[in-house]
């Protein structure tokens, strides 16, 4: 399978021994694998870590949920905007979605498979 890196935003982190304890969860719940690289990108404040992710995530398991989609106007934006939207969050888009404040913020529903 092909694979990438990012980093990922994990609050602060101290020293190695604090990454060590707290960056293979980050990963984790990104469905990846910390690759033991770290920075302080705001001191006392904010830490990245950089996790190695699958292109596409497969397994028999899924879960599906709602993200934070920025204001859609219509289902054709929606329908154009939601596989982009998921695949940042390494998810599948369902198709689904609402707006929950109207003309400021809607929800897609998006799949994870695991």
């Amino acid at each position: 399978m092909a694979t990438f890196k990012v980093n990922i935003p994990a609050g602060p982190i101290w020293d190695q021994k604090d990454a060590e304890e707290k960056a293979p969860a980050v990963a984790a719940a990104h469905q990846g694998t910390w690759t033991g690289q770290w920075n302080t990108v705001v001191e006392s404040q904010m830490s990245v870590v950089e996790v190695e992710l699958e292109v596409t995530n497969t397994g028999s398991n899924s879960f599906k949920t709602t993200v934070l989609a920025g204001p859609l106007w219509s289902n054709d934006e929606a329908q154009k905007i939601g596989k982009t939207i998921a695949a940042s969050y390494g998810a599948e888009f369902t198709g689904e979605w609402k707006t929950i404040v109207n003309g400021v913020m809607s929800v897609i529903e998006i799949e994870y498979k695991f």
